[in-house]
């Protein structure tokens, strides 16, 4: 059998579930418990191919021809699996002089001012809105130099003069992801081969830990985010969550972006919304506003641990109900849009983080009883 396809990493999150990490890939897969029993065994180097469909047959009473397409499948499945999917365009210049025209932006986060230029208005949209209200005006000096711009049909990311990436137009969320990844290094002082993952999660603190908010798009979590801000809870992150190596869940200091639909929703708890500029977003031209922190950051702590995660999905139809759930379903939402860094060492440590966190389903429409489940949340630790 392949050992080399075999999972490096298994994690049984509970009886009934189980996660597999593949090395080659990095890929995640959240499956039962018995279909992990199931690959462990084709990849046993002691297992032949008969000897599998036997074990097959025996264990799971099915005919001889069942258990062959079954072994078949699981041999399509690890091939597929274990497929490394590095699409990212090479890009060879090291230095940004060929960006014209340039426009020059400057930003202050804690003790760092930042200079950013970027090549056009439109691409000047995929970052500047977020991190605006950290705007100043032009400097003398700066610390960190980034450059965005694009050739063809491919996005460049460089950080003084050094390349750090290239993606796709139609990607550009991935550049993003990696802008603020770069950004949230350089503010916390940290070292960049120590991030562990950047979640596809907002994440609120009481000043003493933080919890984090998943969901599917549009199901609220940054309109409960903001929520929680008026309540006087404070916003570490919005949409991009950053885990380092010491399990602490990092400040990223842009605002919360808040779609159309939840504007009206707000008004009684952010008299200023109206006053905010409004943005397009994305091929769909959603219109979106960005919502600057309330609690000045300067003022806070800038990482939190974090023991507990709660996915939101906003339900009208629905009772509004928070219950516990398994992190098995919190995972299927997570890994998917997440970044989570290839290391072994840090696949393992990703996984120790998870053995530690309690999981939660909140379904709500009434906003009174999703603020006061969140204060709870918080009272129990």
């Amino acid at each position: 059998m392949k050992t080399n396809l075999a999972p490096k990493l298994i994690h049984d999150i509970d009886n009934d579930t189980t996660l597999l990490w593949f090395h080659t890939s990095n890929r995640y897969v959240v499956t039962s418990k018995i279909n992990s029993d199931i690959i462990q065994q084709y990849t046993n180097p002691d297992f032949h191919r008969d000897l599998f469909v036997a074990y097959i047959q025996q264990n799971f009473d099915l005919k001889k021809e069942e258990a062959n397409q079954l072994f078949n499948d699981i041999a399509t499945f690890l091939n597929e699996v274990n497929q490394n999917d590095n699409t990212t365009p090479s890009f060879q210049g090291e230095t940004s002089t060929s960006l014209t025209p340039q426009i020059e932006e400057f930003y202050t986060f804690f003790d760092k001012t930042i200079k950013i230029r970027f090549e056009s208005e439109v691409i000047k949209s995929l970052v500047h809105p977020q991190i605006a209200h950290h705007s100043t005006k032009n400097c003398s000096k700066h610390d960190t130099l980034f450059d965005i711009f694009k050739t063809d049909d491919n996005l460049h990311l460089l950080k003084n003069g050094i390349h750090v990436g290239s993606y796709k137009t139609e990607s550009f969320h991935f550049l993003q992801g990696r802008f603020a990844l770069e950004l949230t290094n350089t503010i916390h002082n940290t070292l960049i081969d120590n991030w562990i993952a950047a979640f596809h999660a907002s994440t609120v603190s009481n000043g003493k830990e933080s919890i984090m908010i998943i969901g599917d798009s549009g199901n609220g979590k940054s309109t409960l985010s903001v929520l929680l801000m008026a309540h006087g809870f404070d916003i570490l992150c919005d949409d991009f969550t950053p885990l380092y190596a010491d399990d602490k869940l990092y400040r990223y200091p842009a605002a919360t972006s808040i779609k159309k639909g939840a504007f009206e929703a707000l008004k009684p708890y952010l008299s200023t919304i109206d006053e905010l500029k409004t943005h397009t977003s994305g091929p769909k031209k959603v219109n979106i506003k960005y919502v600057p922190p309330i609690q000045n950051y300067k003022e806070v702590d800038s990482y939190f641990s974090c023991n507990k995660v709660v996915y939101v999905k906003f339900d009208a139809e629905k009772d509004n109900t928070l219950h516990q759930i398994s992190s098995g379903k919190i995972l299927e939402t997570l890994i998917p849009d997440s970044w989570i860094s290839p290391k072994e060492t840090h696949a393992i440590k990703f996984i120790n983080w998870l053995k530690q966190i309690t999981c939660y389903e909140l379904r709500y429409h009434n906003n009174d009883f999703a603020i006061s489940k969140f204060k709870d949340l918080f009272e129990e630790s």
